[in-house]
């Protein structure tokens, strides 16, 4: 049993002895792999490429990354290999690298792809993208630097994910700093679109990005002189997509019974005012000398006589040419709005066809009056 119990003892310390050799030497094994790791990253991030890493496995080190183009690679890799093998203990070097495209015209290629489809998608037509080699040119110009850079931004990040180590050229323009600066500026241009129209049923809105006139011109020439000069202004504005035409035009009062009509109801209540003693047109009558103007224009082959009244507290010859006066003033604004001269005609009576005794301050006022006769 004694003998039994030392070969016992004997076998365990042998056993004890063989695995604290071989716990000691895979202790050494890892401090010497750990070292060699230490030495081999040390000497990648000294002479790189800097898209490569390095592991130690045992005594081989084992190269991995991606280069752009199979060049890039081929020499990088040998770079790192030359400085790795030289590292004492190093055994092996094993390049796993690869390549991320095979050419540069395979960038170009995917670049332009991905470049058109990134401005299709963001449905931005005045956005234009060029490509050469690797560089990405973005140029063109819209209408705010909020909306541009919304796009740019959007194509950036498009563009970026191809990894292509490219360079983007951001040349994109803006015309107005804000949308609020923008509708400012579209509006001021409707304004003065048809600012300088002394009879102005043409009217101006914007929407959006577009003009839109409307309105009834008395005739289709004055429509289409007047549609012209706004569009031209419009036009020239920065930013816009259109000018939409919605102008028509009133139809013709095609005899004199329907333009004594249309005066009748135009001056029914209304009468035409003047400065006290003078053929001064007041201020308050523009409007309605305006409307009349707009239905002589209407008048197709009438005759439209302005009559000029007074009533009969003054000197005779005095009165007739205030009335005179008066009725040439009349005349000479209606003209001035485009009423063909041919068509109308002044004339003064003076006192010589009251309306009324000339008794009351009321009777006098409706003495002194402007008419209009129309005949064939």
């Amino acid at each position: 049993m004694a003998r039994l119990l030392g070969y016992l003892t004997a076998g365990l310390l042998a056993v004890s002895i063989v695995g604290a050799v071989a716990i000691y030497g895979l202790d050494e094994a890892g401090r010497i792999e750990a070292g060699l790791q230490r030495a081999a990253g040390m000497k990648l991030a000294a002479t790189g490429p800097v898209w490569a890493s390095v592991e130690v496995r045992g005594r081989d080190a084992v190269l991995t990354g991606e280069a752009l183009l199979p060049a890039e690679r081929r020499q990088g890799a040998e770079r790192a290999a030359s400085a790795l093998d030289a590292i004492p203990g190093i055994r092996e070097v094993r390049d796993n690298t690869t390549a991320r495209f095979k050419s540069p015209a395979e960038i170009e290629t995917k670049l332009g792809a991905l470049c058109a489809r990134a401005v299709s998608d963001l449905r931005a037509t005045w956005l234009k993208c060029a490509v050469r080699q690797r560089t990405v040119t973005l140029s063109g110009t819209t209408v705010t630097h909020s909306a541009r850079r919304e796009v740019v931004e959007k194509v950036f990040s498009a563009v970026e994910r191809l990894g292509a180590r490219e360079i983007v050229r951001d040349t994109t323009q803006a015309y107005y700093n804000t949308a609020e600066e923008m509708r400012k500026a579209f509006d001021d241009a409707c304004n003065a679109a048809i600012a300088d129209f002394m009879l102005n049923w043409l009217q101006c809105r914007s929407e959006d990005r577009r003009f839109v006139l409307s309105g009834a011109a008395p005739v289709e020439a004055e429509r289409h002189t007047r549609v012209a000069a706004a569009r031209a202004v419009l036009e020239a504005v920065e930013g816009v997509e259109s000018v939409a035409d919605e102008t028509t035009v009133l139809p013709a009062l095609a005899s004199a019974e329907a333009c004594r009509n249309a005066f009748d109801g135009l001056t029914e209540g209304k009468p035409v005012r003047f400065a006290a003693g003078t053929a001064t047109v007041g201020p308050e009558s523009e409007a309605l000398l305006d409307a009349l103007s707009v239905a002589a224009k209407r008048c197709i082959g009438a005759k439209i006589e302005v009559q000029g009244h007074t009533n009969a507290s003054g000197d005779a010859n005095r009165d007739r040419k205030l009335s005179e006066a008066r009725a040439a003033a009349v005349a000479d604004y209606m003209t001035g709005l485009g009423v063909p001269a041919g068509r109308i005609a002044a004339r003064g009576y003076g006192s010589a066809h009251l309306r009324a005794a000339n008794g009351t301050a009321e009777s006098k006022a409706l003495n002194r009056r402007v008419e209009f006769e129309i005949s064939e």
